[in-house]
């Protein structure tokens, strides 16, 4: 089958697209992507073809904040995709995203190709757009205007023939929603990372510059108040007062919106002495940082956007056979109660008392670890491989 794969990003550095065709190629199918081009040099692909939509990243940036109320992005994507549809004789259409529905469906309509569109969810996109501080504060909140897509999700979901979503959970919140959702083929597809890739970087046995002779907490990825990091920084500084010897490793880059507050937690005297960050890493060091450390952290703020699926970070962490601590998110909560892989807290008082169990027990988290593990390798991955490959089966 000849798919064609929209992502409205770089695509080099999206990692669960790239997995998802690497799946598809192994099938047997024809992959075509179209995404974008800031201006940048770009990776070139072997097996198979990418066509770049030129465009100034600033402009794209001002299109993205106008899209609730104007046409400009989704008649920009509708025109390339129509192209795109007629240039690659494709038989089927996988969008990325929400907000990419109608565009996709438009694209479609005018290209005069009657093919499926699947609609692939990477997140609770309403739930999303709600939380980010760039769509809700000052006067950005009344040109995005982030409450209309509560009322425009349906239709947007409509618009797909069969949907992607990341967790059993939000398939189940969708349907609760929008009971016509019922009749339309939802599938199930973690975001879980590539595993070849990992085994890869491990042979090559990257070094990184980070040591600590403590236990050393580790949180990779965005560092925001509503990824949940910050809010655990002040208990984390208690714990240490109260005698706690820990490390906290955290990388990955710090949203405008709360530069502020997380620089003035680290600049604190007592977290300068056990807070590592480290900007940004490449994904290719994460295996080598996953040997240093001893406890994963996966502190979200419980809303209906971080119960739609599980970060990638809990599957790294299973991975590298890293014990979890994490909230009660739907999604992540069912993941570590099923697979046995760590502890959950829902407040201050809990998250010191099961870090504080983590800390003085290496034998608990060598099994919380290995259990991960376990089922990440022989449930997860291959049941999730499995469901995304029998999407198209099915068409």
């Amino acid at each position: 089958m000849n798919i064609g794969i929209v992502v409205d990003n770089e695509f080099d550095n999206d990692h669960r697209v790239q997995k998802e065709i690497r799946l598809l190629l192994a099938e047997g199918h024809n992959i075509s992507v179209l995404c974008f081009n800031f201006g940048k040099s770009y990776k070139s692909y072997e097996d198979f073809d990418v066509t770049r939509v030129k465009i100034p990243k600033k402009v794209r940036d001002l299109f993205v904040l106008l899209s609730t109320n104007f046409i400009f992005y989704r008649y920009l994507w509708q025109k390339n995709i129509a192209k795109f549809i007629d240039q690659n004789n494709l038989e089927a259409l996988h969008v990325h995203d929400l907000y990419m529905s109608k565009a996709g469906r438009k694209g479609i309509d005018t290209s005069r190709h009657n093919i499926p569109l699947i609609l692939d969810l990477h997140e609770n996109y309403p739930a999303a757009i709600n939380s980010y501080q760039w769509a809700i504060k000052g006067w950005r909140k009344f040109v995005v205007q982030p409450r209309k897509w509560y009322s425009k999700e349906s239709t947007y979901l409509n618009y797909a023939n069969a949907i992607i979503v990341l967790s059993e959970y939000f398939k189940t919140d969708l349907i609760s929603r929008f009971p016509e959702l019922k009749t339309k083929p939802i599938y199930t597809h973690p975001n879980m990372p590539d595993f070849e890739s990992f085994k890869a970087f491990e042979q090559n046995e990257f070094t990184v510059n980070f040591q600590s002779n403590v236990t050393t907490l580790f949180y990779f990825g965005v560092v925001a108040k509503r990824r949940g990091i910050i809010d655990i920084l002040p208990w984390i500084k208690e714990l240490v007062e109260e005698g706690n010897k820990l490390h906290l490793l955290i990388i990955g880059p710090v949203d405008k919106a709360d530069k502020n507050s997380f620089n003035g937690y680290l600049n604190s005297p007592v977290l300068k002495q056990c807070v590592t960050y480290i900007p940004w890493s490449d994904v290719k060091y994460l295996p080598a940082y996953l040997k240093k450390i001893a406890i994963g952290l996966a502190p979200f703020q419980v809303n209906k956007q971080h119960d739609s699926g599980v970060a990638n970070k809990l599957f790294q962490y299973m991975y590298g056979q890293i014990p979890i601590l994490a909230t009660k998110c739907k999604a992540q909560q069912d993941l570590i109660e099923t697979s046995d892989c760590g502890l959950l807290y829902e407040d201050q008082d809990d998250f010191k008392k099961q870090l504080v169990q983590l800390l003085e027990n290496p034998k608990l988290r060598a099994t919380l670890g290995k259990n991960g593990r376990k089922s990440l390798l022989e449930l997860y991955s291959k049941k999730a491989d499995k469901q995304f490959i029998k999407i198209y089966q099915d068409l």
